[in-house]
C-alpha cells in the first residue's frame, strides 16, 4: 500500500507545464469554433442563399462536413490538421467521420464485406451506442413527465 501510495505522490508532484496547457486549450477552443463557423457558413449557404428548408438544410450541412473530413482523412490532411489543431477537430461530428474513414481505411485489404463493412465503425461504434442508449432514456424521462404532468 505504502509503494502505491509513493508512486502515486510521484505521479502528481511532477511540474506541470501550464503555459503550454493554457496553448493547447486556446487552439483547441479555436479550431473547434472554427470547425463550428464552416457548418453555419455551409447551413447558411443551404438555407439562404439555396432557399432550402431549414430541416434540410442542417441535414446537407452535417453531411457536407462529414464527406469533407471523411475526404481529408483519406488524401491523409486530416491528421496532420488534428496535430495542430489539438482535439479541436476530435469533438465535433468530423472526428466521428474521421474515426470511421480511418477504421475503413485500416481494413480495406480485408475485403468490402469482412473488412469495410465490418470494421467501418470499430472506432466510434461504442459513440453510437451510448449516444442511442442515452437518448432513449432522456425520451422515456420526457415521455413519462408528460404523462404524469
Amino acid at each position: 500500500m505504502e509503494k502505491s501510495r509513493k508512486y502515486y505522490q510521484e505521479l502528481i508532484s511532477v511540474e506541470k507545464d501550464y503555459k503550454a496547457m493554457t496553448k493547447n486549450f486556446l487552439i483547441a477552443f479555436a479550431s473547434g469554433g472554427g470547425v463550428s463557423i464552416l457548418g453555419q457558413l455551409f447551413f447558411d449557404l443551404y438555407y439562404q442563399i439555396l432557399n432550402i428548408n431549414k430541416q434540410d438544410s442542417f441535414l446537407y450541412m452535417t453531411l457536407t462536413m462529414v464527406f469533407i473530413s471523411g475526404a481529408l482523412t483519406a488524401i491523409g490532411i486530416y491528421d496532420n490538421l488534428g496535430q495542430v489543431a489539438k482535439c479541436g477537430l476530435a469533438i465535433p461530428i468530423t472526428g466521428f467521420a474521421n474515426a470511421s474513414v480511418c477504421s475503413a481505411m485500416e481494413y480495406h485489404k480485408e475485403g468490402i464485406v469482412l473488412g469495410i463493412g465490418a470494421n467501418a465503425l470499430k472506432l466510434a461504434g461504442s459513440v453510437i451506442v451510448l449516444g442511442t442508449t442515452c437518448a432513449i432514456i432522456v425520451a422515456s424521462i420526457r415521455y413519462l413527465f408528460e404523462v404524469i404532468l
